[in-house]
């Protein structure tokens, strides 16, 4: 980890400290776990990669309600003046993610967002398939008891839409979403035939 990554690692656990969400998915370790996937398996070099990791661990810093209690979310100059212009360029990449339009089904919603995706960089697209990979893993291992079993099937397959999108810009972490995907969706119908027995 360089200088500059450490620093961003410390900022966010600043600014995640204590979240959690959905079924229990602990922000910081979703941030943590985003930069480690990014770290083993990206395919920029040198200045690029570092400016990915510096995004990947400051890529929900501007979102309100993933920031811990009494700590400001960053702005994009405060990104830029922590880090340099190009982590700021990634991270406005990733912040400018469509807002869902209810008026729209998940499917129509995530394929506007697969649409979006397209367009960025292949420093945001990666940090968006290792991001997908952690939202995966979480909802095979500790599906959000709140939800419906079918909410979870929908969100594997709309979430899949984002991440065929952009496949070509990293084949080892693509390749690693769909595996998840495909393992978290079997866990899923597992549970839907269980609960169908119950009755």
């Amino acid at each position: 980890m360089t200088p500059l990554e450490n620093k961003c690692l410390h900022q966010a656990e600043k600014l995640h400290a204590g979240v959690v969400y959905g079924g229990g998915l602990v922000m910081l370790d979703q941030v943590k776990g985003t930069y480690d996937l990014v770290a083993r398996n990206s395919m920029l070099i040198d200045k690029e990669k570092e400016n990915a990791l510096c995004a990947a661990l400051l890529h929900k810093c501007w979102e309100t309600k993933r920031i811990a209690p009494g700590v400001q979310p960053m702005t994009m100059d405060e990104v830029e003046k922590y880090t340099n212009k190009d982590v700021r360029k990634i991270v406005e990449e990733l912040a400018s993610e469509p807002e869902e339009d209810k008026n729209q089904t998940k499917t129509e919603q995530w394929k506007v967002k697969a649409e979006w995706a397209k367009k960025l960089s292949p420093a945001a697209q990666e940090i968006l398939l290792a991001e997908k990979i952690q939202n995966f893993e979480v909802s095979r291992d500790k599906p959000n008891p709140k939800k419906p079993l079918e909410w979870h099937m929908e969100y594997f397959q709309t979430r899949m839409l984002l991440v065929e999108a952009i496949k070509n810009t990293n084949e080892v972490l693509y390749r690693k979403a769909l595996q998840t995907k495909n393992e978290g969706m079997a866990v899923i119908k597992l549970l839907m035939s269980e609960k169908q027995k119950e009755y």
